[in-house]
């Protein structure tokens, strides 16, 4: 079973968090409930939960101050954040550091358990592959692309990561996958840009939250891939 970590200073919040998950379908258990955010950490060292539903806003510490610390073995932690605030910032931040998933208050039950589901599907993954075998380095490559795209992830430093050289690193690459790394890169990002822009984040947002610094160049990137701006995107979506 999946072990389960509640932290939110709401007892309405944990309650309903406890109501509404799919918890016997995805083999989940919620193992604690934390109220503010140094309790969270002590509960998080205690008892090694999976996964942790998460308050941005708690007495104590914040939601990003817990982020921010969960280093080393904490880093394994599956994050949903559980958020009243609608605020890109609070989402950037999230994602920056390592959530898997932002949902606003009051929680929409389907969004939960989709959230729920997907880290159910990627635990099943990870087991199936453990049993068969060890991932090698490119597996590995091509994980910490599609988990960390948003970073500063380039095949120079994915090949300095792994103590490869650059062209070495990319010939494989493509043998394995059909496409370069940089290619492969930006194809994840801009699929994940087209998720976000549909959720009504603007242009200069989203290049932000997808690992493009330079908003005038992830408009450039995007063109080039789709054939239309991020903004005729937007527009075409919402005459569809």
């Amino acid at each position: 079973m999946l072990k389960v970590l509640i932290a939110d200073d709401e007892r309405i919040v944990r309650k309903t968090l406890r109501l509404i998950g799919n918890w016997d379908e995805y083999e989940m258990e919620i193992v604690g409930e934390a109220q503010n955010g140094m309790e969270a950490l002590e509960m998080i060292d205690q008892l090694k939960p999976d996964i942790l539903l998460l308050d941005m806003k708690m007495p104590g510490l914040s939601g990003n101050q817990i982020l921010e610390q969960l280093t080393g073995d904490r880093k394994r932690i599956h994050v949903i954040v559980i958020s009243g605030y609608d605020d890109f910032e609070y989402a950037r931040m999230a994602l920056k550091y390592g959530a898997i998933d932002y949902l606003l208050k009051p929680i929409n039950r389907n969004e939960f358990n989709q959230a729920l589901h997907r880290i159910y599907e990627n635990e099943q993954k990870m087991q199936i592959q453990g049993v068969e075998r060890k991932k090698d380095a490119l597996e590995q490559i091509k994980d910490k692309i599609d988990t960390y795209y948003m970073e500063d992830i380039s095949l120079t430093n994915l090949a300095e990561a792994y103590f490869m050289n650059s062209d070495v690193l990319s010939r494989l690459f493509k043998k394995k996958y059909g496409v370069n790394i940089t290619s492969y890169i930006n194809d994840v990002r801009l699929t994940q840009a087209k998720i976000y822009l549909t959720a009504g984040y603007n242009s200069a947002q989203v290049s932000e939250m997808v690992g493009y610094h330079d908003s005038n160049y992830f408009s450039r990137v995007f063109k080039k891939y789709y054939g239309i701006s991020p903004t005729q995107f937007v527009d075409e979506m919402n005459h569809s």
